[in-house]
């Protein structure tokens, strides 16, 4: 049973500006004997871009969204974009 959760990273600032980092968060369960091991890994989305007053949403696979489509795509994510 795999568990898959869609978050925001903290944002960080590079030549003036803040780009929020998009994630998945995977992690798997695994038995070995008596012993319960868990499995994560991170999975890039995308990228929110801020410029002065607004946002960009870069893909990893390349598209170019609003912040519209993007919560529109990724409901999970309506309440952390809405906040930005």
């Amino acid at each position: 049973m795999e568990e898959r959760r869609l978050e925001l990273e903290p944002a960080v600032t590079i030549c003036g500006h803040e780009l929020i980092p998009i994630a998945w968060t995977i992690g798997r369960p695994v038995m070995r004997g008596h012993a319960l091991h868990m499995a994560m890994c991170r999975e890039a989305l995308g990228v929110i871009v801020r410029e002065d007053a607004s946002l960009r949403v870069l893909m990893a696979d390349g598209r170019v969204l609003t912040t519209a489509q993007l919560m529109a795509e990724q409901p999970s994510l309506r309440d952390a974009v809405s906040a930005l």
